[in-house]
């Protein structure tokens, strides 16, 4: 008759000393899970600050190379004329500030409905700038009153130019502007003109949190910039040279910063300073322009460009 096998159990310090190596393995799994995940995570907030920022830079650079955009040289015609929009005179001597161009607010709130584009100063704590840029469509070769694609607003709809010629209206509008979506983050918005003529809004780039704006003032003519004023200080010349709408039409660039942030936290942030970690939207060259953002642990970045504007502000004459 064959023996049984000896066999014999663990002690219970080889228990205690296999469960510590394991709860060690599970730790440092857990740990590398935690620290991978954080750093996607981080990655991907990373992105899609960048991508909100590249978004709006294409949207606004596109804008405003169409600002004041007229069709001189059409394609179709009426009653063997060839139909000439957006003639200079009549918007050089209007003093209306909806027949302007480019024309913003400093500092201000704006509403997501209505033609308004805010006033300077009345949103000190958020600090925004607001900018609308207006132009005229495009119509087709074959029908006058529909749109060839070209020009587009800022919700990507395109427009076609007015039937009459030299009209004083019919001009497309794209207002930009920073509010807060219904969760409370903050977002580009665009407003622009519906079918029926009403002004609604869209949200543009999720959290872009400031929006700063100044333009090229060229106040001897010449096209080239004399000084970069904000909303405000143009609108402060009038007081003294002239009306608003005529040192408005001395605009003939515009830089436009923005500042955006990742949609949750990413950690503690540690400032040595504020001076360290102040941004400036426009450049170190605008430093009275500055961001002081919260210590809340958000990625952020910045954009800076200038738009040199194409179409004549005024009559060349």
């Amino acid at each position: 008759m064959a023996s049984r096998p000896w066999q014999r159990g663990v002690t219970l310090i080889e228990l205690m000393i296999a469960m510590a190596v394991g709860l060690v393995i599970v730790l440092a799994a857990s740990t590398a899970f935690l620290a991978g995940k954080r750093l996607f995570n981080t990655s991907a907030d990373a992105q899609a600050v960048h991508e909100s920022l590249r978004f709006t830079r294409h949207v606004l650079q596109g804008q405003l190379r169409q600002a004041g955009y007229s069709d001189y040289a059409p394609d179709h015609l009426t009653e063997g004329v060839g139909v000439l929009v957006g003639d200079a005179a009549p918007l050089d001597s209007s003093d209306s500030l909806f027949d302007l161009q480019v024309v913003g607010a400093s500092n201000t709130a704006v509403a997501k409905s209505g033609n308004s584009f805010g006033a300077d100063d009345t949103d000190l704590s958020a600090g925004n700038d607001s900018l609308v840029v207006r132009f005229f469509g495009r119509s087709s070769a074959n029908d006058a009153g529909k749109d060839d694609g070209t020009i587009i607003d800022c919700l990507g709809v395109a427009h076609a130019g007015p039937a009459e010629a030299s009209p004083a209206g019919g001009r497309v509008s794209s207002f930009f502007f920073v509010a807060p979506a219904d969760d409370g983050e903050p977002e580009l918005y665009c407003k622009a003109p519906s079918s029926t003529g009403s002004m609604y809004s869209q949200p543009l780039a999720r959290g872009v949190e400031k929006l700063k704006v100044v333009y090229g003032y060229d106040g001897d003519g010449d096209s080239v910039p004399d000084a970069w004023l904000e909303a405000r200080e143009i609108s402060a010349k009038a007081a003294g040279e002239g009306s608003v709408s005529g040192e408005w039409r001395k605009v003939v660039a515009v830089r436009v910063g923005v500042v955006a942030r990742s949609n949750r936290r990413n950690g503690n942030l540690r400032r040595v300073s504020d001076e360290d970690y102040r941004l400036y939207p426009l450049g170190k060259g605008f430093e009275k322009i500055y961001f002081d953002p919260p210590d809340d642990g958000r990625f952020r970045a910045l954009a800076t460009f200038t738009v040199k504007l194409r179409n004549a502000a005024r009559n060349p004459a």
